[in-house]
């Protein structure tokens, strides 16, 4: 395995670990004060690019494009700056003005870009 994807892949099951300890903190830490259900779609995004961006390490280890490595870095950016922010706003009541907004973005954008390199065979 090469480097990056060694590096993605180390990415992904960290935010892996992390979408399960907030899984946990979610049910039993804290109460929730009605938001219970932007927690969900966090951790749904979350738990969702974790897993796939395991798969886009897969696809690294055989297909190393630069494409593909922006791509996965910017999954992996944005579901930390996605789910990050309103975890935080569920935690401390704090939140950063549109940070969440520019996390789905920059997913978006490390998907589409997936599938740019992925058609293009490069």
């Amino acid at each position: 395995m090469n480097n990056c994807a060694r590096a993605v892949a180390l990415a992904a099951a960290l935010l892996s670990l992390l979408a399960v300890i907030f899984a946990a903190m979610g049910s039993h830490l804290f109460a929730m004060n009605g938001l219970e259900s932007i927690w969900q779609t966090a951790l749904n995004i979350h738990l969702f690019n974790a897993a796939a961006s395991l798969g886009l390490a897969a696809l690294l280890a055989s297909h190393n494009s630069r494409m593909l490595r922006w791509a996965a870095w910017m999954v992996i950016l944005g579901t930390v700056v996605f789910s990050g922010n309103i975890y935080m706003h569920v935690i401390s009541g704090y939140t950063l003005p549109r940070v969440t907004p520019a996390g789905g973005m920059l997913m978006m954008a490390g998907w589409l870009l997936s599938v740019i390199a992925l058609l293009r065979k490069t």
